[in-house]
């Protein structure tokens, strides 16, 4: 998924300095976990990951790609008797092997995807169109009307839609575990998000349809780190609040926001998918781009007042032996107050920094309203063992 602050393009640069660290296993916090591309490093390194994170789509992520530990069965999914229906059908495997043939090559032979890929392409392909929630607030036609939000063809939402009640109907009649229906979950997250018709965050759509927006939603088998026995657990919620409960870490590592664009705002669209909208009472929405009323998402992480004093907070009460933090240059925490902050709670002789240049990732471009300062930025490191 498409997602400010993602580290996957600099997971090499962290692996090698946990080599550096000689880290390899343990127990870990990944604080800003995101979409948990290095909670899934750390997993893979050996540690049992406890991840955290103020968004729900978020929490998703976890769920599925660090808490999951083997590719889903669906048992349950034998009683669904209209996916069994599918399934009987003459093109329904031939279906599968289009899209998914030679798929188990990709994965290393780990697991059986058979009952995974089935599903998805039954969810994708063969559920009847559904408008609904984000079919009505989130849609547009292939000419929109003044005032439609253009973030999703009527085609996509209408499949979003069916594929998430779908998600819901099973988890209520218990046909799926929790980590498969997380797993199902973050399959349509990501899926959506390729369709999306944005720039990359949800703050605006743009107002012409874009050519990914177009083409058909499809949900993919995701890339699970399985096998490994260990035991990790996601968390929902504000870190400083959480640390201080967790016990022992022998690594904490933290990946704060950088700037004062609150996450809540800025990806609202796939956290209201994430979240459903099946209680009594559908999410009140606000202005040109749909926003929810969530103050409870607001993080001092991205506030420049706050975030200062809450890497303190943070530093003062965790357990932990080796901190280490993911920053950029161009990051709201001012350089000097990290590093009086990491020699005050750690071993002042064990702190140090290391830097590399990266590809900004831009969500738009330059105009008078947004001016980026450069193509490059450079992600810093910083690291301590605490005393």
């Amino acid at each position: 998924m498409r997602y400010i602050g993602n580290k996957t393009k600099l997971l090499r640069f962290i692996a090698s300095y946990l080599d550096d660290l000689d880290l390899h296993g343990g127990r870990a916090l990944d604080a800003f976990a995101g979409t948990t591309a290095v909670a899934r490093l750390l997993k893979a390194r050996g540690f049992a990951v406890d991840t955290c994170d103020i968004m729900s789509l978020s929490y998703v992520f976890q769920r599925a790609y660090v808490v999951a530990d083997e590719y889903p069965r669906f048992r349950g999914l034998a009683e669904d008797s209209d996916l069994r229906a599918a399934k009987l059908t003459p093109e329904f495997r031939s279906h599968v092997e289009s899209r998914f043939g030679g798929q188990g090559d990709l994965f290393g032979g780990i697991a059986n995807l058979q009952p995974l890929e089935e599903t998805l392409v039954y969810l994708d392909s063969y559920l009847e169109p559904r408008s609904s929630f984000i079919d009505v607030n989130f849609a547009a036609s292939e000419s929109p009307a003044e005032g439609q939000r253009m973030y999703f063809s009527r085609r996509n939402a209408q499949q979003i839609d069916a594929i998430r009640h779908k998600l819901q109907d099973w988890r209520a009649a218990d046909l799926v575990t929790d980590d498969e229906f997380f797993i199902l979950l973050a399959a349509l997250l990501e899926a959506a998000d390729s369709v999306a018709n944005t720039a990359g965050v949800y703050a605006a759509f743009v107002k012409a349809w874009q050519s990914n927006a177009v083409k058909p939603l499809r949900l993919s088998v995701p890339d699970l780190v399985v096998g490994t026995g260990l035991s990790c657990v996601a968390h929902r919620g504000d870190v400083v609040d959480l640390v201080g409960d967790l016990g022992h870490l022998d690594l904490l590592y933290l990946d704060p926001p950088y700037n004062t664009r609150q996450y809540s705002a800025y990806y609202h669209v796939p956290e209201l998918i994430a979240e459903g909208w099946f209680g009594a009472k559908l999410p009140t929405l606000r202005g040109k781009t749909g926003l929810i009323k969530d103050s409870h998402k607001k993080s001092q992480w991205s506030t420049r007042a706050g975030c200062g004093p809450a890497v303190e907070q943070l530093l003062e009460a965790v357990d932990a032996t080796h901190v280490l933090l993911s920053y950029n240059n161009e990051g709201i925490i001012p350089e000097r107050e990290i590093d009086r902050c990491f020699r005050h709670y750690g071993v002042a002789s064990t702190y140090r920094r290391v830097g590399k240049e990266y590809k900004r990732y831009r969500a738009d471009r330059d105009s008078e309203a947004r001016q980026y300062s450069g193509d490059h930025v450079t992600e810093y490191l910083y690291y301590v063992r605490l005393r």
